[in-house]
């Protein structure tokens, strides 16, 4: 029989064994994820669809657009945690990437129009939208990477570098070599960047059609801005990302249209092409002079994001009850532009075009007057075109 000393090991290996199988299936029990309440959602879904937002890119289901701009809806690029996601709100980035295995070629301008509490919130939502399973993230994680982050915008190299991607994601997410860049002498296919404009708002796109024809779209006063062929696309430098439109994108070219504006001089027109300005020109959310006016609504226009067909951005914007989309191509001959609108339900409205010496303006529907008030009927608004043509283009001499 076991004398005292023997009784005690035995029940001091016992007890180990004991604890050893108590223990175990707790480390191997997954730790329960902390999902965000209803209030959190909600009020992050409010800001992700907020004006100028995430919802102008990356859409309302977060899928993004086709080799533009990426998806959030189960992306690698959030899974893990939130840091890297951050530093891309707050600094911005440039560059091709991969995302999933799919290669993406645009840019994300830093989101400073938003103070930590709702970019907090905003992220949540991202994590924890369209069947993903991230983290939550607080305003003080916000405020500690304002504060200690470095001032650049990342670029997809340098992101990668700061905040690797575990093993399992490197093969299908990070940089890639791209074999086309924003200095191409001949557009062959749409290409459609969300960048700072002069004489824009912060929510503006810049875009190249094949034939090369380039407009700048402004989602914050949800019409386009202007039109240029002469000295080519902008170039996307580094620069220009690094302080929420001040400077704005190097800008080669002479716009041959250029909507009306109350916040625009004149004299302001000739001077587009500038850049790394000190200020911008004036932010667009806070004109009044939307050019589509419909009885009877006195809201200002809201966007309400784009899709791509055939790679060509279709912008939807909505002003009261009405839905307006607007589709923008090279003409045949590639000497100016196509305007594609639908209006739904159809109405009667005025469009308000700006008259140039620069290019001739015609519709095909409706009365178009010589100070560019185009009166549409109901019927006629429901497609109709305006086509814009640069009177004297590039090689050809008056």
């Amino acid at each position: 029989m076991p004398n005292d000393m023997e009784w005690s090991s035995l029940f001091e290996t016992s007890m180990r064994k004991f604890l050893c199988l108590s223990i175990i299936p707790l480390l191997l029990t997954p730790v329960l994820r902390s999902a965000p309440d209803e209030e959190v959602m909600s009020r992050g879904k409010a800001l992700y669809h907020a004006a100028g937002s995430c919802v102008a890119c990356h859409m309302a289901d977060g899928k993004g657009q086709p080799g533009s701009i990426p998806p959030l809806a189960g992306s690698d690029w959030l899974k893990g945690k939130a840091d890297r996601t951050i530093a891309i709100v707050l600094r911005g980035m440039t560059g091709p990437i991969k995302v999933n295995g799919k290669r993406f070629y645009s840019a994300m301008p830093p989101q400073l129009l938003f103070d930590d509490e709702k970019i907090a919130l905003m992220i949540t939502y991202v994590n924890n939208a369209w069947g993903n399973q991230g983290p939550m993230v607080t305003t003080e994680e916000v405020a500690e990477a304002r504060e200690t982050l470095p001032m650049e915008v990342y670029t997809s190299h340098s992101i990668v570098k700061a905040f690797p991607f575990e093993k399992e994601f490197q093969k299908k997410n990070g940089p890639y070599k791209p074999n086309f860049d924003d200095l191409l002498t001949t557009v062959t296919e749409p290409i459609v960047y969300r960048t700072f404009m002069p004489g824009a708002s912060p929510a503006a796109f810049a875009i190249a059609l094949p034939g090369n024809q380039y407009y700048c779209w402004d989602a914050g006063e949800c019409r386009l801005q202007y039109v240029w062929t002469k000295g080519g696309f902008i170039r996307g430098n580094q620069v220009h990302w690094s302080s929420n439109g001040k400077p704005v994108a190097e800008f080669n070219g002479t716009p041959y249209y250029r909507a009306r504006s109350s916040q625009l001089a004149p004299e302001d027109y000739s001077s587009l092409g500038d850049t790394n300005r000190t200020t911008p020109f004036y932010d667009t959310t806070e004109a009044t002079d939307f050019p589509v006016k419909i009885k009877g609504v006195a809201e200002l226009p809201r966007y309400r994001g784009y899709r791509l067909i055939d790679g060509y951005p279709e912008f939807r914007s909505t002003l009261g009850r009405y839905t307006i989309t607007e589709l923008i191509k090279s003409t045949d001959d590639n000497l100016g532009i196509v305007r594609s609108f639908t209006v739904s339900p159809p109405t009667e409205l005025t469009f308000h075009l700006t008259p140039t010496e620069e290019a001739s303006i015609t519709s095909s529907s409706g009365e178009l007057s010589d100070d560019g008030t185009l009166r549409l009927s109901e019927s006629d608004s429901e497609n109709f075109q305006i086509t814009i043509i640069e009177k004297n283009p590039a090689g050809i001499t008056k």
